[in-house]
């Protein structure tokens, strides 16, 4: 029994020993983790950020998509602060025009569509850490919506028609609140991170102004009036204002590629 405590004693003893001795021939090597390197004043860059709902338009194969991915110009005045500017865009363009051979129905058909956004704004940036960047941002939102359809009919074999025109031009204004985290991958080319924010977009002038003309036995007809759909069978107005502002949150994904000064 003492034998085996004693031999016990001993191997605690070497073992310590070639710990101490492993510890005394160490030799630091000196390493980094290289996270990225943080924008400074002078340098820009380029954003692309998609939220949810055109993530999930973009996916579904059954939705017409209405909008591109917002593409940013980032500039940084200084260290902290950030100028951006969003642009978005979205255009439409369908044209059916035809002559029917001894029939009747429908001979045009034309739908245009168009909506254009900028959005300036400023982004502060508080850490200074490389590796996770925060920020709070503030953004105008200030753009166009247009639509336009035409049809026309051929009502009879001897030169008859009826057809609808219908056109709206919207202007919209808004705002953008974000509060956005990113982290910078490699010597700054790429910065990659999420904005949650909330936002509120004014649309005016939504209603139509519709022209409906018509020829029968060579008698045309022509009238002009307001309609809150592209349907000339709605309800008919001598005037008509018709505004809808939408308020909600909003979650983006964010990507930006950046540039040395």
């Amino acid at each position: 029994m003492k034998l085996r405590i004693v031999f016990i004693c001993l191997l605690v003893a070497a073992a310590n020993s070639m710990a101490v001795a492993q510890l005394m021939e160490r030799e630091n090597v000196d390493a980094k983790i290289y996270a990225g390197t943080r924008p400074e004043a002078g340098d820009f860059g380029f954003t692309l950020a998609a939220g949810y709902a055109e993530i999930k338009e973009m996916a579904d194969e059954d939705t017409d998509y209405r909008g591109f991915p917002l593409m940013n110009f980032n500039y940084y005045v200084s260290n902290n602060l950030e100028a951006v500017i969003g642009i978005q865009v979205y255009n439409l363009s369908e044209k059916f025009n035809g002559e029917l051979l001894d029939a009747v129905g429908l001979e045009i058909d034309t739908e245009k569509e168009s909506n254009f956004r900028v959005t300036p704004g400023v982004n502060y940036h508080f850490a200074p850490s490389n590796f996770l960047d925060t920020y709070l941002g503030v953004s105008a939102i200030v753009g166009t919506e247009k639509n336009e359809v035409v049809t026309a009919d051929r009502t009879s074999l001897t030169g008859d028609y009826a057809s609808e025109h219908f056109s709206k031009s919207t202007f919209v204004t808004g705002f953008d609140f974000r509060f956005g985290v990113r982290t910078f991958i490699a010597d700054l080319p790429f910065a990659l991170g999420a904005e949650f924010g909330i936002n509120g977009v004014n649309h005016s002038n939504l209603q139509y102004e519709t022209t409906t003309e018509s020829s029968i036995g060579g008698v045309t007809t022509k009238q002009t009036f307001y309609t809150k759909e592209a349907d000339a069978a709605a309800a008919k107005y001598k005037s008509l204002e018709y505004k809808k502002f939408e308020m909600g949150s909003n979650v983006r994904l964010v990507l930006t590629y950046y540039f040395r000064k």
